[in-house]
């Protein structure tokens, strides 16, 4: 059985882990002024947007944790020898989803927003 404060020491050591990675991470991806900055760049590059990079960011770190379970050959830690184990990568990804959120609220316009193969379209509820 996996308790409650079990799982709550667990979410703890995730959290702080997160906050300690994107720190570190930091200066790999942005720069003080643009969190999302290697999204637009990579964006760019590629004539994509930076929403997709940072969702192929993301995907890359879920393929990778999917193949380690999978697979069952992984380190339940937070790095070896080798480099990261599959605790950073779910940190990582985790990660990834709050950038991938500040992409898609920077694109965010106000009010309930719509995306499909025809575009962006913003709604309004009667109380706006």
């Amino acid at each position: 059985m996996y308790s409650p404060p079990k799982f709550n020491r667990l979410c703890d050591e995730f959290r702080d882990r997160e906050e300690e990675i994107t720190a570190f991470k930091a200066g790999e991806y942005r720069t003080e002024e643009d969190v999302l900055q290697n999204f637009r760049e990579i964006g760019d590059l590629t004539n994509v947007g930076q929403t997709q990079v940072a969702l192929f960011y993301f995907l890359k770190h879920v393929q990778s944790i999917k193949n380690a379970v999978m697979s069952g050959n992984y380190v339940w830690a937070w790095e070896t020898d080798g480099g990261e184990a599959l605790k950073q990568r779910i940190a990582d990804s985790r990660n990834y989803l709050l950038l991938l959120a500040a992409c898609l609220d920077e694109n965010h316009t106000g009010g309930p927003t719509i995306y499909d193969e025809q575009g962006m379209h913003s709604i309004h509820s009667a109380a706006d």
